[in-house]
């Protein structure tokens, strides 16, 4: 198994690895896509989310299907998941809500971020191992890098 984060989905715990770095820049243009995860979250926008975590499953479980994430996922679960996939794969969690990037600094790719949720426990440094099963906070708006 790939070392990531471990979260109870479903009632069963997964372990959930960071997105590769082709993963992550095929992604990319839809993690952009995506404006608010809660319940005013359209149907693409689901799309986008269910497709990110399937990814990143996928490494761990080849067998995991986008229709299979779609069962897991619930407005409870689908933000904390996300954060763990993102975070886990080395963006950061910015200010209280999904929103701009940052302006690249000296170190271009350095400090890539997307925003975070409040009071969101996946800014917490987790390491291979860690179990993560709190519920979701309320929604926000779009995560970008």
């Amino acid at each position: 198994m790939i070392p990531g984060v471990t979260i109870a989905m479903g009632g069963r715990d997964w372990l959930v690895p960071p997105l590769t770095l082709g993963q992550l820049r095929r992604l990319m243009p839809k993690v952009r896509q995506l404006t608010e995860i809660g319940a005013s979250m359209g149907e693409a926008q689901i799309g986008v989310l269910v497709e990110i975590v399937a990814t990143a499953l996928q490494r761990n479980y080849p067998d995991a299907t986008a229709e299979m994430v779609e069962d897991l996922l619930d407005l409870g679960n689908a933000s904390a998941v996300l954060n763990v996939v993102l975070t886990g794969s080395g963006l950061k969690l910015r200010d209280s809500r999904l929103g701009e990037a940052a302006a690249p600094g000296a170190n271009p790719g350095a400090g890539r971020t997307i925003a975070g949720l409040p009071s969101d426990p996946v800014q917490e440094v987790r390491t291979a191992g860690d179990i993560f099963m709190a519920s979701s906070p309320p929604s926000a708006a779009t995560a970008t890098p």
